[in-house]
């Protein structure tokens, strides 16, 4: 009965737990950053609080009752966990000015925030990392047998997360924000605090210290280690914590191929890979104890499976019409991870608790044995990501990595076996079944395999006439550049990201680009310095350089490979804007740099991932639109991208009012396709005469670009007006804007909203578009000499 107690007890834990992680690595990217750097760090500090917490348990020796101790550390994860998730915003906006003083020292700064960080998870991440030790020296589990109790315990904490990387991400955030959700999760923590106090108040048992003591030494906490790590069985938790987590990395690369890279899909493979560790834990309590030829065995066998589950992955089948494998539905999305993940999770599952057995047969103290085990597990976690994502993908792509990882599967299984391997016996004979029947499957392992994931990613583009120019493995994302050519020469690129068309040199796609550069430029006239933030396929970077006057033009992007493909753009009408002396290329989270960058622009535009891309909201929030802002000099103008037929009619005023919060002047323009462009004029306005905007038609330059999208006169550039704040505060009088800490008023269903269309409709038909721009207060103020009836054939 305690022990299915302390199990309920420790799933509310892992609900809580996994809750807190996503909340905190969401806020800290938002105030140290979302660069793969910065990201992999900040995770890797919260994985090094963890493993200083295990690091304690690994050492430590007590008298006082252990769930009390286990009461006050799931109170102080509540506290410290909520106090983080309120106080994290605050922290970024305080530290600003030191982020701006440091912007030329850029090592230094990313060690400050790596330090940052971690101080600041120190204490929640370390009371986490006690919590299963400390309740596994409860004395009253003492009559319980090892194996069983950690196995227990260890997979329903470990089920409880399956169930927080669910309900946090697709309920609670959507219903409460972040502040509500962390409330949410430290009231967890508080129950779970309190059924520990409960039994252990009703507790009437002495309590057994661990080791003999002087009572000079009764009631005091002691760190010493006093037993012989057993190293092998160590190394064997390290290496299986690094390549799972190596592994999950693989997986998560390749899944994108497939399905839908919204947050939703990443919370539900998270959720089967724990499952599978949880079922595994569970599994590994009720077999209770493991020999280490036995450990061996489940070793060999995840080896295997990791290269059976990928060779025979059941890839789905697309209904033609449909677009790509771009996937959606969660009953699709689970049972490809499943199919790809569950089977070697659920080892790993069973692996850790036969581990800790396994340990503590030599250390004898059981939260010390569960802490050390616990550590080097850990440790080899932390190490896991950073080593896929900056060694391993890059260079061998995620093919080779997966056969990486099964290879160190098998090595790890010889280790642990050692002379026993040789012994006479059942489990000799099927080791070495085993190690045969991993030989052959590496043996046959179709290598050539990947060719067709990477082909199923691009197969609608290629149906489509469409070829095949370049192929990149990058760090976070796998990049294919494809090209269509029109008699004999390249007519159009399209920057395939993963599984999603992220953008493309077509001509309607071309119209929009380059209005974010024409529509500022047009009004500001004396611009002398331009920000672009993401460079996609370089279309909007192309068109800041046709304008002479602009003396410097920067260029953000997150992503290092997208500035690599520029030179792979030949003819189409396109020159490689990276070449121009007046373009400095930045490989820098867009939102981080507009934090910590000291430098102020003319121009500010930014073609960012579409909304529901996996972290792109935070791009599309009132609080980035105010960054904005803040970067801008006075007079300054933004242009932002709003792709409406990707949203809802709500999710689009959303945006819409956050844009507006941020930027009391704002107009709305129209593009191709639903493609809309939002612009924001901050403070003065000054007014806009005719010559201004016939600058650009003077250049031959610009005149000559202006016209290959179709616009041929100063007119049909103003006429792309759509609405301006008056409009957008009659229509968003009752939506909620955008915002940081109640990101999920943006879903991720990709899927066409046929209200959308209705919606558009209305502000693209040129009697309504004409009424309104003669009706605009704002037109009236930045372009008073603009003639409604003049202008009135060119809104047709």
């Amino acid at each position: 009965m305690r022990l299915a107690i302390l199990s309920a007890v420790l799933f509310l834990s892992g609900i809580s737990a996994l809750i807190f992680e996503t909340l905190w690595l969401r806020l800290s990217g938002l105030a140290f950053g979302n660069s793969v750097w910065a990201a992999a760090l900040i995770l890797s500090s919260f994985m090094a609080g963890l493993a200083l917490g295990t690091a304690i348990a690994a050492s430590a020796k007590f008298r006082s009752r252990p769930l009390k101790l286990y009461a006050g550390l799931e109170v102080a994860v509540a506290v410290f966990g909520c106090t983080i998730v309120f106080t994290l915003p605050v922290i970024g906006e305080l530290l600003r000015p030191l982020f701006q003083t440091l912007w030329s020292h850029q090592a230094i700064l990313l060690g400050l925030r790596v330090a940052i960080s971690f101080l600041i998870l120190l204490i929640p991440t370390t009371a986490m990392g006690l919590t299963l030790p400390v309740v596994l020296e409860d004395p009253v589990l003492a009559d319980q047998r090892f194996g069983r109790a950690i196995g227990l315990l260890y997979g329903f904490n470990t089920i409880g997360a399956v169930l927080g990387a669910l309900i946090g991400e697709l309920f609670l955030i959507k219903a409460f924000g972040l502040l509500g959700t962390s409330l949410c999760a430290g009231a967890l923590n508080i129950v779970a605090a309190i059924i520990a106090l409960v039994l252990a108040s009703r507790d009437e048992r002495p309590t057994r210290p661990p080791l003999q003591r002087s009572s000079e030494e009764a009631g005091r906490l002691r760190f010493k280690f006093d037993y012989q790590p057993p190293w092998k069985l160590l190394i064997v938790s390290f290496g299986a914590g690094l390549l799972l987590l190596c592994l999950e990395v693989v997986w998560f690369r390749f899944l994108r191929l497939y399905i839908t890279s919204a947050t939703s899909a990443f919370s539900l493979m998270l959720a089967v890979v724990l499952a599978g560790i949880g079922i595994g834990g569970a599994i590994s309590g009720a077999i209770s104890r493991l020999s280490r030829n036995a450990l061996s065995i489940f070793l060999l066998i995840a080896a295997i499976a990791t290269l059976l589950c990928y060779q025979f992955f059941p890839i789905p089948k697309v209904k033609p019409g449909e677009a790509n494998f771009y996937l959606e539905a969660w009953q699709i999305i689970a049972g490809l991870a499943i199919a790809l993940m569950f089977p070697v999770s659920l080892i790993s599952g069973v692996l850790f608790p036969a581990i800790a057995s396994a340990v503590q047969k030599t250390v004898g103290n059981r939260m010390n044995s569960v802490g050390i085990v616990t550590l080097f597990n850990t440790a080899g976690a932390a190490l896991g990501p950073l080593l896929t994502g900056f060694v391993l993908l890059p260079r061998f792509g995620f093919q080779t990595s997966l056969v990486l990882c099964a290879l160190g599967y098998a090595v790890l299984a010889l280790l642990i076996a050692g002379r026993t391997f040789w012994a006479s016996g059942f489990s000799r004979l099927v080791l070495i079944a085993l190690l045969l029947a991993f030989v052959v499957t590496i043996v046959l392992f179709p290598f050539h395999r990947d060719q067709v994931h990477f082909f199923n990613a691009r197969k609608l583009y290629e149906n489509e006439g469409q070829h095949l120019v370049m192929k990149i493995e990058g760090t976070s994302d796998t990049w294919q550049l494809l090209r269509r050519d029109l008699f004999g020469r390249p007519y159009y690129y399209r920057l395939v990201t993963n599984g999603f068309s992220m953008s493309a040199t077509n001509p309607v796609n071309q119209r929009y680009m380059r209005s974010f550069a024409y529509l500022p430029m047009a009004l500001l006239p004396g611009a002398g310095n331009a920000l672009l933030i993401a460079y996609g396929c370089g279309v909007t970077a192309d068109a800041l350089t046709h304008d002479a006057g602009l003396q410097e033009i920067d260029i953000v992007d997150i992503s290092k490979e997208v500035f690599s493909l520029s030179a792979d753009y030949r003819d189409a009408g396109y020159s490689n804007p990276l070449t121009n002396s007046r373009v400095t290329a930045i490989i820098q989270d867009g939102r981080f740099f507009l934090e910590a960058s000291p430098k102020h622009y003319h121009i500010i535009t930014g073609e960012p991932p579409p909304p529901k891309v996996a972290g792109a909201v935070s791009l599309y929030t009132e609080e980035f639109f105010r960054l904005m802002s803040e970067r801008l000099d006075d007079g300054g103008i933004a242009t932002f991208w709003l792709p409406i037929y990707q949203l809802s009619v709500d999710e689009t005023k959303s945006i819409l009012r956050a844009f507006h919060n941020a930027f009391p002047n704002t107009i709305v323009w129209s593009g191709p396709d639903e493609e809309w462009v939002m612009m924001g004029i901050k403070g003065t306005l000054q007014n806009i005469y005719p010559d201004y905007v016939q600058n650009l038609f003077h250049n031959p330059d610009t005149k000559s670009d202006l016209s290959r999208i179709g616009i041929e006169a100063p007119e049909e550039l103003m006429t792309m007006f759509l609405m301006d704040g008056d409009q957008i505060d009659q229509i968003t009088r009752e939506t909620k804007p955008l915002t940081d800490l109640y990101p999920r008023r943006l879903g991720d269903i990709t899927q066409v909203d046929p209200a959308i269309h209705e919606f558009a409709l209305d502000y693209i038909q040129s009697s309504s578009a004409a009424a309104r721009f003669r009706a605009s207060r704002l037109i009236q103020q930045i372009w008073p000499n603009a003639s409604a009836a003049q202008l009135a054939p060119f809104f047709v």
